[in-house]
């Protein structure tokens, strides 16, 4: 099979400003929620205190240049809001658009295409402390961001994503406790989740009224859904908890309504705010693209006690990683094709996919990473073959540029960078797949 990619492929690396970027209290810059928590309540991490990230802050010049050399046609990075608005929703920061600003410039001069998100997992905190995601008033405050982004940067940011994978960063942060601000509540999840969602349309409505040159959409965590049997039930335990978990996102923002499999779903629906319907018919801007983070499949079965209806479950069969992802590209090929049959027309890009180990403590030896160019060239063959098979993906972009902050649950164990990054003297060193990937730009091909 030949394995070539369009001249136009967008072949990028992504990261995020709360991962990398740290200078966390540098030049008017305000506290977000991961330096809050992890100040208060440092139990709830994993040792990754933001502040002793990879320097993306003070080194991006160079990063960038080393992105050039790598032959990136793409970066994907974050806004840091709390940089921009440090302290309220009106006070801006100068200095923040001028750092962002000088960044923008780094990547254009490289002729590397700027992706940004605007929320990428670090919310300021003085969002939380005006009632967080579930204030209605949150729609408005994410639209002044916005618009002030899209004035400083919208001439040269060329794909804008509002939120990143809010199944994680609005739903599992108020119903599981796995984020800021660590509630469990689905009651408040469901507000929050659904606040969101209006905060992306009023941010797209802002941005396609400027007259931009770039397109904007949202990036979205799907993993595909397998049942474990032919059995109905499960079936439909597989089918609900895929529109829960990315439906509930995608439908919203390429349909303007909620998945309709949860509609006799009294235990979610009945948590909605009265009018919700009607909320999403008045607003809904349809998202230009959708960005897609592939990782790993999930696999559930029926449960007669999950308020859900199902239960998820690891086959034995299937490998998984240190991080606790299921080795498994083809799923990547059936999220591509679940977008050509499900949304037509819908323009996709796979805006994180990347495996990571836990550090073994040999410095030296964890620059040969193998297993890194053996994922990344399995997935990006699943890519080219749903672009064979007609999916309209435009980019692949890898998790992630450099080692990162992996948050809550990963700190700083997990290695996930083509560049290595020594956290003690913030020395970048390219990793075997570094090379790998460069060949693959250049060539425009996965052997």
């Amino acid at each position: 099979m030949n394995f070539k990619f369009p001249k136009d492929f967008l072949f990028g690396c992504a990261s995020s400003s709360y991962q990398i970027e740290s200078g966390c209290n540098e030049d008017g810059k305000g506290e977000n929620v991961n330096e809050h928590y992890h100040t208060h309540f440092p139990e709830k991490f994993c040792g990754g205190n933001p502040a002793f990230a990879a320097d993306f802050y003070h080194r991006y010049r160079s990063d960038i240049l080393d992105m050039k050399e790598l032959g990136l046609k793409a970066f994907r990075f974050s806004i840091s809001w709390s940089r921009i608005f440090p302290k309220n929703p009106t006070d801006v920061n100068q200095a923040g658009i001028d750092y962002y600003d000088d960044m923008i410039n780094a990547l254009v001069e490289a002729n590397i295409v700027p992706m940004f998100d605007l929320w990428h997992s670090d919310l300021p905190y003085w969002v939380i402390e005006m009632g967080g995601v579930v204030n209605p008033d949150f729609v408005q405050w994410f639209g002044t961001y916005a618009k002030l982004c899209f004035e400083k940067f919208g001439d040269r940011v060329k794909f804008w994503s509002t939120i990143n994978e809010p199944s994680i960063n609005v739903m599992a942060s108020y119903a599981h406790a796995a984020n800021a601000p660590f509630l469990k509540d689905m009651d408040l999840a469901i507000k929050a989740c659904h606040n969101a969602i209006l905060a992306h349309y009023n941010a797209l409505r802002i941005y396609k009224s400027m007259n931009l040159p770039g397109k904007i959409g949202a990036v979205i965590h799907v993993e595909p859904t397998y049942s474990r049997s032919m059995d109905p039930k499960d079936q439909i335990a597989a089918d609900r908890r895929f529109a829960f978990y990315a439906g509930w996102w995608l439908d919203p923002m390429l349909k303007g309504h909620y998945p309709e499999i949860l509609a006799d779903h009294e235990y979610i629906m009945s948590k909605l705010p009265e009018g919700y319907a009607e909320d999403l018919q008045k607003n809904f801007v349809k998202a230009d693209f959708i960005g897609v983070n592939y990782y790993n499949p999930t696999h559930t079965k029926y449960s007669d006690t999950d308020p859900m209806g199902y239960e998820n479950y690891k086959p034995e069969d299937l490998d998984v990683d240190s991080y606790g992802f299921v080795y498994y590209p083809q799923g990547l090929f059936d999220v591509a094709m679940y977008f050509k049959e499900t949304y037509p027309g819908t323009h996709i890009m796979i805006t994180e996919n990347g495996i990571g180990r836990e550090k073994w403590g040999n410095f030296e030896e964890e620059r040969k990473d193998e297993y890194r160019v053996r994922y990344m060239r399995e997935h990006l063959r699943e890519v080219n073959r749903a672009l064979q098979a007609g999916a309209d993906i435009g980019g692949y972009f890898c998790w992630s540029i450099m080692d990162t902050n992996e948050g809550y649950a990963g700190g700083y164990r997990f290695i996930f960078g083509l560049v290595q990054v020594d956290f003690e003297t913030k020395e970048r060193f390219r990793r075997d797949s570094w090379y790998y990937y460069q060949k693959v730009i250049a060539e425009g091909m996965v052997d």
